[in-house]
């Protein structure tokens, strides 16, 4: 549908709620016009307005020129019949951070232009996002490491966990978490370490190859905490054909590391899914959203489920949502579980169209609370195939009380934790083999050397003995079971 269909039925639905909102009863008190609960009519109306705005914008029908023309519009016409004073008005100065995601103003598309699945080595980006890089070609490979080295960081003792070496075409890095026991170092003489090592606990030279070659280690981490993940990054990358790492470990032992070993076998499955409509891809993600939690991301994606009705109409407007498609149902649905009101016929049919199953698995573990998670760090080392023109490599996986940690090497696709899709366009979901099932989140806190990390909620089972990691992007979906060796039991 053309962007100047979109744009006419947002300002019928202006037009709408601007009448609404004259026709509202006015009280000289400001506890009576919240007396019947909700908002006022006009801040009511502008929400909705917004969150129209913001989902039409999203799949790519209207631009930033446009939105801010009608909402501005809107909200002069609610100051000049004496309906609110502007400044008591929500800012409508800040779209293009809100909503607009950095596009231009003026460069809107059609909800049918640029939805097309990408082919093979085509980056999968959404409306308004810079196309990446595809995925370099060439040898990808996951090495599993289990040495735990005591270490030091940021004032604090602790033990530093070395999970994965990821080997790709441009890169060598060995993804480590370190797990604090919040006792402070101890205060070493200048110049000196005591005895215990600092972290890394790797001279940046130390590391050699078979030929005695010598390389660089250079150490970045994200956001701290008690446990946090960082990258060893290795230069120059190791040529082909090198057999083995030595790798000092900072007390007086060498790790080596094999290189020309085969990968630990893991079991991949893959599958075409069919392509959704980009109003389907935005709801999805908006539950997404809802279940996994969120910041930024989280204030948006609720802000479209409480005018979700109005949402659902547009996206139908502008034909991008099937009249067949259950998306807006089954958020509805979810909705009412989160206590966000949504009325008329949406409700009706939210209440037939109930919740898909891991919704509902991840709400019923909510509500039973949090429960205590199995601790520890794993080795987990996976090579994806191509999906959407990326690949991603699992290196390394932590499972704390509240939540499981996964790092991800990734290769032309550019993480944005605070966008949600379409412009995010893969899903990361999991299921252990008690049946719990986990919805993932990019975290925005770890973004570090080509690598991110995703954060699963509820926690793993405490008896959980594998692990399902699914990834889905507009056209396929990869699946990779992975066992749970947990370092205090045998095999």
């Amino acid at each position: 549908m053309p962007s100047a269909a979109a744009e006419t039925h947002v300002r019928l639905l202006a037009e709408a709620q601007l009448r609404r909102a004259a026709a509202a009863p006015r009280y000289l008190w400001l506890d009576e016009d919240f007396k019947l609960g909700g908002s006022p009519p006009e801040e009511e109306g502008l929400l909705r307005i917004k969150a129209v705005l913001s989902a039409l914008h999203r799949v790519g029908a209207i631009g930033d020129a446009t939105a801010g023309a009608v909402l501005s519009e809107f909200t002069a016409a609610l100051a000049a019949r004496g309906l609110a004073r502007p400044e008591s008005l929500l800012s409508t100065a800040d779209w293009g951070q809100t909503a607009g995601q950095g596009r231009t103003a003026g460069q809107g598309r059609t909800a049918g232009q640029g939805r097309t699945p990408p082919g093979p080595g085509q980056p999968a980006g959404g409306p308004g996002q810079p196309a990446a890089v595809p995925a370099p070609r060439g040898m990808y490979q996951a090495i599993p490491l289990t040495a735990v080295v005591s270490a030091e960081l940021d004032g604090y003792q602790g033990e530093a966990h070395l999970q994965t070496l990821v080997l790709g075409p441009d890169c060598a890095l060995i993804i480590t978490t370190f797990v604090s026991s919040w006792r402070a170092a101890a205060s070493w003489p200048e110049g000196g370490t005591g005895g215990q090592p600092g972290f890394p606990p790797f001279r940046d030279d130390g590391l050699t190859d078979d030929q005695g070659r010598r390389y660089r280690l250079d150490y970045e981490t994200g956001e701290g905490g008690w446990h946090q993940y960082g990258v060893l990054r290795i230069s120059p990358v190791p040529p082909s054909g090198t057999q083995w790492l030595n790798l000092p470990t900072g007390t007086g032992s060498v790790l080596r590391v094999e290189l020309d070993r085969p990968d630990r076998p893991v079991r991949l499955t893959c599958q075409r899914v069919q392509p959704a409509s980009a109003g389907e891809q935005l709801l999805t993600a908006v539950a997404d959203t809802m279940l996994g939690g969120g910041t930024m991301v989280g204030i948006s994606a609720t802000q479209l489920a409480a005018s979700l009705a109005e949402v659902e109409t547009a996206l139908r407007a502008v034909h991008a949502l099937p009249a067949d498609s259950l998306a807006a149902a089954r958020l509805a649905a979810l909705c009412r579980q989160r206590s966000i009101e949504v009325g008329g016929d949406l409700a009706a049919r939210a209440q037939t169209t109930g919740l898909p199953g891991p919704w509902a698995s991840v709400l019923s573990q909510r509500r039973d609370g949090p429960g205590e998670g199995r601790t520890g760090v794993l080795p987990l080392a996976a090579v994806l195939p191509e999906i959407d023109g990326a690949r991603f490599v699992l290196a390394g996986l932590s499972s704390w009380e509240r939540q499981v940690s996964m790092q991800v090497a990734a290769w032309g696709w550019q993480p944005q934790p605070r966008v949600f899709r379409p412009a995010q366009p893969f899903s990361w979901w999991a299921r252990d083999d008690t049946g719990r099932w986990h919805v993932g989140r990019t975290s925005p806190f770890h973004l570090v050397a080509r690598t991110f990390q995703v954060e699963f909620t509820p926690p793993l089972h405490p008896d959980a003995q594998s692990l399902d990691i699914i990834l889905t992007g507009s056209v396929s979906r990869v699946t990779v079971s992975v066992p749970l060796r947990w370092p205090d039991e045998p095999g």
